[in-house]
């Protein structure tokens, strides 16, 4: 396989959803009881969401968005950046 091709299922694995994410730089705030802190979500679609935070998130959690009215439940988790669910 050369290059090229294995960059193509690459971008298919990674962009393997049925809402495409539009990229985007919006700043609210997350809860999740007790707790609230701001983070910032990076890419958007009906369903899903990625965020960048300082706070630690945990795979399963449900957050709050209090700005969006969203609930949304985490997916995955690496380093600063989170991949959620929306639930509502």
């Amino acid at each position: 396989m050369n290059t090229r091709e294995g960059d193509e299922m690459q971008t298919m694995v990674v962009e393997n959803r049925i809402w495409r994410r539009s990229k985007c730089d919006i700043d609210t705030y997350c809860a999740a009881f007790p707790k609230l802190w701001s983070c910032k979500i990076v890419d958007l679609s009906e369903r899903g969401m990625g965020i960048v935070s300082t706070t630690n998130m945990y795979k399963g959690a449900v957050v709050n968005f209090t700005d969006l009215k969203a609930i949304a439940r985490v997916v995955w988790t690496k380093d600063n950046r989170a991949g959620l669910k929306i639930i509502n």
